[in-house]
């Protein structure tokens, strides 16, 4: 029996080995079951970001590629391998050909979806981890009283980041109040943009603070290269909604001091600078220790002081901050405040100045940290804890109700934007990006239904004329730069043309409608249409009476409108306009106006269209003209697939257009249909060009 059960005991041993292992590996596979639902699954980088590392930990150094980093943009494809660091996913890829395996910001990758089950497993993982689910997010929104435009972009900004608040601050200000007490205005410049040689951004600037029309120069304020911003960019970086983005959101992050933020995220601010992972001269402590000293010690978020710093004193070392200015020796101020440029010295000469004299915020600063923690205690007196808690309400002062549209820190108008990236940047270095996070946003009565559209930087916008002039006439009144858009002449009967020569002020500007013009007996309107390179649109009006050289009789009418009329024929009619204001927009100063249909019905409402009749009649004579709308080519006053195939037909010889219905389909002008007016319709129909009328 002894040597029975000895002989088993091998046996037993192994059985028990194995089981172990089993329970082991059981083990194991459970508690990795819920690291990474993510793992296995295809994903990529999210749509619109750039330059995304890629790097062999979490933090860690970027993976290189024949010596030369691995930098990924939006849509490179990944395959997910591990998601149970929220902050770094472990993923693998293809680059150059090579598979790589590393590590991504998770703040950067998109998974891609599947089925309705990974959903309903996502959804129970949020709800179970005290995340609010969907419903409860929607009721969280409509409680803290957000604009449904603001919806659809939080929804997303907490999907990425279900551990973000959002807090909605209700201004009480109308947005139209808001736009006009924020805009440049003569004596009160509060926003700039600037512009280089290399970057004019000449769209960007105001004409009408600043710019001289007649040499087409801008003044510059606060150096040489910092332009008064045009009303349109205002009111685009003014709207709370242009920020709602992942990196652009920090904008509204609440600047009071955070724990969270760490050394290695100020690093990531300072990169590029001469404060990156360096010491002051003299001191063993290096900047960013420096700063979140300061920032610990007033209250004021770390990043935030590395942010603003950055963005007044720039990537190098200069009189500002290394404490050999001329007049101002041993002095510092990494923030600029009070530099400006006047008679007696440059901006850095005045915020040293600033910087040297009084007793407040610990001045004199005479070490760097002393500049570094006055300046965080400067900013936090005033702005953070005067309601002015977040980079927008620095730039745009809308919630210290004491100083309404005053008491904004920066005039640069996209500084709140370009901190906030910064920001971004910081939080993503250092995989913090899914930390609990308060955002303040604002909300405006009445604002536009969607988002103001960004105007593009390049192009000038100037679109006036530098000299405009008929043969040898005199034109009334005399032309004159930036006076009025309105000209008139009279000619002799005898005379049945006049060439009209113009030039633009700006080079690039393109000017339409110049030339011989042909006269018919009457009153004859010309447009003179300017297009600046950035696509701005004037149109001058010539009104030329041919045949009363002595003075009008008052018989012949007289225009004061849009339209053009020549020949007998009135054009320049938008689609879809009404006969009152057809009526309006002719703007007959000295007679009598009435529309007909073509078959001679009198017309009161309704859309006027191709082929309609006007009759003006003064002091008792009466002159006809016949609408011509180009594309519209059956008189609905409407361009539509009738419209196209009557075009289609005519072409083909399965029937014949005449006049005026044949102009209105000759869209290109050359005095002969063909496929090129019939490609042109097409394309207006689905919305892919426009068929001008002028």
């Amino acid at each position: 029996m002894n040597n029975k059960r000895l002989s088993n005991r091998p046996y037993r041993s192994a059985i028990l080995a194995i089981a172990a292992l089993i329970c082991c590996l059981v083990v194991c596979l459970f508690m990795n079951s819920g690291l990474s639902d993510a793992a296995g699954k295809s994903g990529h980088i999210k749509d619109g970001v750039t330059n995304v590392y890629f790097r062999d930990a979490p933090g860690g150094n970027p993976v290189t590629d024949h010596g030369s980093n691995i930098m990924l943009n939006g849509g490179h494809k990944l395959t997910i391998l591990n998601t149970s660091n929220s902050s770094w996913y472990k993923v693998s890829l293809v680059y150059n050909k090579t598979t790589y395996t590393g590590y991504v910001s998770a703040s950067y990758v998109t998974i891609d979806k599947t089925d309705s089950s990974d959903k309903n497993n996502t959804t129970a993982t949020t709800e179970s981890s005290g995340k609010k689910s969907d419903k409860d997010f929607e009721s969280y929104m409509n409680d803290q009283g957000f604009p449904e435009s603001y919806k659809a972009q939080l929804r997303e900004l907490h999907e990425a980041h279900p551990s973000w608040t959002f807090k909605a601050v209700q201004t009480g200000i109308d947005w139209d109040d808001l736009v006009d007490n924020e805009r440049n205005k003569s004596g009160q410049i509060k926003n700039l943009v600037q512009g280089t040689s290399s970057y004019p951004r000449y769209n960007w600037r105001s004409t009408t603070i600043g710019y001289n029309i007649k040499t087409d120069t801008w003044a510059s304020f606060d150096g040489n290269c910092w332009y008064a911003a045009s009303d349109k960019l205002v009111s685009y970086y003014l709207d709370p909604r242009v920020y709602l983005y992942e990196r652009f959101v920090f904008a509204f992050e609440n600047l009071s001091y955070e724990d969270s933020q760490s050394k290695s995220g100020v690093e990531s601010i300072l990169n590029g600078t001469f404060m990156y992972k360096s010491k002051p001269s003299g001191s063993n402590s290096t900047y960013s220790e420096l700063i979140i000293k300061a920032g610990k010690a007033v209250g004021v978020s770390p990043y935030h002081i590395a942010s603003r710093i950055k963005q007044e004193v720039g990537s190098s070392l200069s009189s500002a901050t290394n404490g050999k200015h001329s007049v101002y020796p041993g002095i510092y101020n990494f923030y600029n405040i009070g530099g400006f440029d006047s008679v007696t010295g440059n901006a850095v000469t005045n915020a040293l100045k600033w910087a040297s004299s009084g007793s407040t915020y610990g001045r004199p600063w005479n070490t760097v940290y002393k500049s570094i923690y006055g300046g965080a205690q400067y900013i936090g007196n005033n702005y953070i804890l005067q309601k002015q808690n977040t980079l927008y309400t620095q730039k745009f002062n809308v919630t210290n109700t004491s100083a309404l549209y005053s008491h904004q820190y920066m005039t640069n108008v996209q500084a709140a934007s370009s901190e906030a990236s910064k920001v971004y940047d910081a939080y993503s270095g250092a995989g913090t990006l899914n930390n609990s996070i308060t955002f303040c946003i604002p909300v405006y009565k009445n604002m536009p239904d969607t988002m103001v559209s960004k105007l593009a930087d390049s192009g000038n916008p100037n679109n006036y004329l530098k000299s405009l002039s008929i043969d040898n006439y005199s034109l009334t009144p005399t032309f004159a730069v930036n006076t009025t858009t309105k000209y008139s002449l009279i000619v002799s009967e005898k005379t049945s043309s006049v060439t009209i020569s113009a030039s633009p002020v700006n080079k690039n500007a393109s000017v339409s409608g110049t030339g011989k013009v042909s006269l018919s007996k009457g009153t004859n309107t010309v447009k003179i249409t300017v297009k600046a390179q950035s696509g701005a649109k004037r149109t001058y009006t010539l009104t030329i009476v041919r045949g009363k050289s002595s003075g009008n009789s008052g018989s012949d009418p007289e225009f004061d409108g849009n339209y053009t009329v020549s020949d007998g024929t009135i054009t320049g009619v938008a689609v879809s306009t009404t006969v009152s204001a057809f009526v309006s927009n002719l703007g007959c100063t000295n007679g009598t106006v009435s529309v007909r249909t073509s078959s001679g019905e009198e017309k009161t409402s309704d859309r006027i269209g191709t082929g309609d009749i006007v009759k003006i009649t003064v002091s008792g004579n009466t002159s006809t003209y016949t609408v011509i709308i180009f594309g519209d080519v059956n008189g609905d006053g409407i361009i539509n697939a009738l419209d196209l195939l009557k075009i289609q037909k005519h072409i083909i010889g399965a029937s014949t257009l005449k006049d005026p219905y044949l102009k209105a389909a000759n869209i290109k002008r050359s005095g002969m249909l063909s496929a090129l007016d019939l490609l042109k319709v097409q394309k207006y129909l689905m919305g892919a060009a426009q068929i001008m009328q002028q």
